[in-house]
């Protein structure tokens, strides 16, 4: 929050009459220059006095007509330096009155203090209270006026304003500050929800993954002993070739399988990884190499590599992320509506974290299925040509190492992942005693 390092003094006289804008001036900004004079002049004869109190340093404008202070106090509200007090006059011919320049001003500034001075009875404050509302910026002055009455005004209105707008300021920090917290206690439940997911996924899995193995792998043995004797076998040619088709798509359909209980198995064993310090380069670079084979040849590979140190990790769990979340751009990129580039980025952020940044030009991401990316078995492809197990796999295996992963993006604009891993400890050398 920021605040002025002075209080807000400035007033606005709004008067027909200059004498009236004389009087004002002589009382709010009076000539001490004699004042000081005589200060001094008691203190070298009866000893030093007590100082004088502080005088207040109120700035004083004048208008003399009410369109004339409408300008002013709306000129002065956008330059930032707005009146805090206004004594308005009930009469200024031949323009508008007190009362509605008052009604106009609050419009455009709804926080200045009135005080309108009248010495005529031409509104009850019935119809003041009819015309302006009941507020409490508003006060009534009889004229004549008295000096001490118009400073202690001065002072107290002023001083109103300044308290006034230093509460307000202290609850739109509050309004703000809880905002941010309810924002990040929804992003924190929603992690804690899916985080729960995966866990019960995992305890399924368990079982699942050991329950299909065995069968699945007769399968895949039968159907590999099938298309070898299928190669020396004396059946016709159009017999061999449609055989060949059925036992070709048994066997991709069983591979599938196979890959499917790979990820399950990942999600049961990814506490019992072992951790050690990792180079991220190192994963990523080989993590690039095996993914090599799914880009297009027309793919502009950027790497964007920060000096970042290493993470306390898994080395097989970080290349099974960064081979997913790779593999996940060369898909998007297959329908790239520009010339397709993909950017792979590491850096360190402020609060010591290493950042690691896949990033792709793709089709991008709708924002119905941007929250659900990361949920199990949900995937936009074709059916057959994914899992949906991968990018909640990444997202598990980087919970589990205590980071982040996150998404950014848009239909048309491609996508960021983005994965945020705490860095290793530093490792001190052994030494010796001498």
């Amino acid at each position: 929050m920021s605040t002025s390092a002075s209080p807000n003094r400035r007033i606005l006289v709004v008067d027909d009459n200059r004498t009236i804008h004389q009087d004002f001036r002589k009382i709010l900004c009076p000539d001490r220059s004699r004042d000081s004079t005589l200060d001094m002049m008691e203190a070298s004869l009866f000893g030093q006095s007590e100082q004088p109190e502080q005088a207040l340093n109120f700035e004083v404008d004048s208008a003399f007509q009410g369109e004339e202070a409408l300008l002013m106090a709306r000129a002065a509200r956008q330059q930032g330096k707005p009146y805090a007090l206004a004594f308005i006059d009930i009469r200024m011919p031949p323009g508008i009155d007190g009362v509605e320049t008052t009604s106009r001003i609050w419009k455009d500034d709804p926080d200045i203090q009135v005080v309108i001075c009248s010495a005529y009875a031409d509104y009850s404050w019935e119809e003041m209270m009819l015309r302006l509302g009941l507020s409490q910026r508003l006060l009534i002055l009889r004229k004549p006026f008295d000096g001490i009455e118009v400073r202690q005004l001065a002072f107290a209105l002023t001083e109103k304003w300044e308290l006034l707008r230093t509460n307000r300021l202290h609850l739109e920090d509050l309004t703000r500050a809880v905002e941010e917290r309810t924002h990040q206690l929804t992003l924190a439940n929603a992690r804690l929800v899916q985080s729960q997911r995966l866990e019960a996924l995992g305890r399924l899995s368990a079982g699942l993954a050991h329950e299909i193995n065995n069968p699945l792998s007769f399968i895949l043995a039968n159907l590999g002993y099938l298309r070898t004797q299928l190669e020396a076998s004396s059946l016709t040619p159009n017999d061999m070739q449609e055989l060949r088709e059925v036992c070709a798509e048994s066997y991709e359909g069983a591979e599938r399988i196979r890959r499917i209980i790979q990820n399950i198995k990942l999600f049961s064993r990814l506490d019992e990884a072992p951790r050690t310090r990792v180079n991220v380069h190192e994963v990523l670079e080989h993590a690039l190499g095996e993914v090599r084979s799914l880009l297009a040849s027309d793919v502009q590979l950027v790497r964007d590599f920060k000096n970042v140190p290493p993470v306390f990790a898994s080395e097989n769990g970080l290349q099974q992320v960064f081979f997913g979340l790779l593999a996940n751009a060369a898909q998007a990129l297959k329908e790239a509506s520009s010339a397709p580039s993909l950017r792979v980025a590491t850096g360190l952020q402020e609060d010591g974290r290493v950042v690691i940044e896949v990033q792709d030009n793709g089709k991008g991401i709708a924002p119905e299925h941007l929250g659900r990316v990361f949920e199990p078995f949900f995937t936009t492809k074709r059916m057959g040509s994914s899992t949906g197990l991968g990018l909640s796999v990444c997202y598990g295996i980087v919970l589990g190492l205590g980071g982040d992963i996150t998404v950014d993006s848009a239909p048309g604009k491609g996508a960021t992942f983005r994965v945020l891993l705490p860095q290793a400890a530093v490792e001190h050398p052994h030494t010796t005693p001498g």
